[in-house]
């Protein structure tokens, strides 16, 4: 016990075992219900989604030890919601791309993401990006995760004639996840920890009286959409091992070649941008709710442990796996070190026995979690200075906007980062713009000319 003390650090930092041990058991239970989102999101790209459901588990085991044992940190990592929602809508059903070709350019965006991590060139170039775009990316990224979430749900459907409109609440799917999205935003409200895994169990409840009560007269055909009970309490976890092995694994590195176009780059690009962004974003949220505790937000060995889970990640087969800002229900509990991220590590190996309960989570159980991120990312918008100057608001604007519009993230990041160039060197303020964002810049322009030449 006195090594594992001193290896974490655990009375140095004016904690206790009893402390650390529930914070991670709180970490875990704010983030465990991405084990089932995941699967269901990418299963929408063409994935196999008890594959994923592995995958997600294994990554973000192995990405959690990695941060607990080696960075010594108190947080945790999973495979990101934004990015999940980037790779199954925009980069498979928005892009074109196969799944298989998305994940080999996760892979590849780990690897860089790696290099610029252990080089430092990581540091330059989140230095080089105004903080203006950079809450403009996170606010327009959560609009678009929130839309989809809304609209996998039919609570926002097509319309000839003013393009979307709000759905019928005659459409089961779309009541239980009306029901779901009160719950979210009372439990919010309330400030509770574990509003989105609460918010998705009473969904999913609400789901189950609809399903085998019926009260509302359903046919057979529209009851099979709606969540369903396990037949079993317990499955062992060989099989669908089995299935990762068949169907994902090492699926990524094989399909390398059929990436090496411009378009494959870009999505490279955009998938290493976002990752190490918002590893930064949850690092500066967790300070921000810690009073008194100093973060060290250009650690090396954050990054690379999550660096490493992408990679990891897309050898099983997932999106990229960062840290997961619900962690941080961890350090609200108290704990101040690496010992939490272990006991969640060990937490989520354990849950490959919840592969039953797959069953009780549909696109509509989803919808408060997706529509939750959309609200966290937005709470930033304070951050931007609208009366700073149009040639910093306009790009911010553009690149919040086009983000859900036009359904493509890199699109989106390029406008704003070509507009920032070129109407601060209007306003003659190219002084302020650094070196590296003209470098930005261009590779924006030369990717926008690309997309709509």
């Amino acid at each position: 016990m006195n090594r594992i003390d001193n290896f974490f650090g655990i009375t140095k930092n004016n904690s206790s075992f009893k402390v650390e041990i529930i914070g991670g058991i709180s970490a875990y239970l704010s983030m465990a219900y991405i084990i089932f989102v995941n699967p269901i999101i990418l299963s929408q790209a063409g994935m196999n989604s008890d594959a994923v459901f592995v995958a997600t588990i294994i990554s973000a085991a192995i990405a959690t030890l990695i941060m607990g044992l080696y960075a010594k940190f108190p947080l945790a990592l999973a495979p990101c919601m934004s990015m999940n929602a980037f790779f199954a809508y925009s980069v498979v059903l928005g892009m074109g791309f196969s799944w298989q070709q998305a994940l080999a350019c996760v892979f590849v965006s780990s690897i860089i993401f790696m290099i610029l991590t252990l080089t430092g060139l990581r540091v330059k170039i989140i230095t080089a990006i105004p903080n203006v775009l950079k809450i403009a990316g996170n606010i327009g990224l959560g609009l678009f995760i929130a839309f989809v979430g809304l609209k996998n749900a039919d609570i926002i459907i097509f319309d000839e004639n003013t393009l979307i409109k709000f759905g019928t609440l005659t459409d089961p799917n779309t009541l239980i996840a009306c029901f779901g999205l009160i719950a979210l935003f009372l439990l919010l409200v309330k400030k509770s920890k574990y509003a989105v895994f609460f918010s998705m169990a009473l969904t999913v409840i609400f789901g189950l009286v609809l399903h085998y009560f019926n009260p509302l007269g359903l046919e057979t055909t529209v009851l099979q959409t709606l969540p369903t009970l396990p037949e079993t309490l317990f499955v062992s976890p060989v099989s669908i091992i089995k299935t990762m092995f068949d169907e994902t694994m090492f699926v990524a590195v094989k399909t390398i070649p059929e990436i090496m176009t411009f378009s494959g780059l870009s999505v490279i690009l955009t998938f290493a941008f976002l990752d190490f962004m918002g590893t930064s974003t949850t690092l500066n949220a967790a300070t921000s709710q810690i009073e008194n505790y100093d973060i060290p937000v250009d650690s090396k060995k954050i990054y690379f442990a999550d660096a490493i889970g992408s990679f990891f990640g897309a050898i099983f087969g997932t999106s990229n796996v960062t840290t997961f800002i619900e962690s941080v229900g961890g350090l609200v509990s108290g704990a101040r070190t690496g010992l939490v991220a272990v006991v969640v590590a060990i937490l989520f190996l354990l849950s490959l026995f919840l592969h039953p309960f797959l069953s009780l989570i549909t696109s509509a159980v989803t919808t408060p979690a997706l529509v939750a991120i959309g609200v966290f990312m937005f709470i930033n918008i304070k951050d931007i200075n609208w009366t700073k100057g149009f040639e910093e608001t306009i790009p911010a604007f553009l690149t919040i906007i086009l983000m859900p519009l036009t359904g493509s993230i890199a699109l989106a990041l390029s406008v704003g980062f070509l507009m920032y160039t070129i109407l601060m060197v209007i306003a003659k303020r190219h002084s302020e713009v650094h070196k590296y964002m003209y470098i930005i810049s261009f590779v924006a322009f030369v990717y926008l000319m690309g997309e709509v030449l």
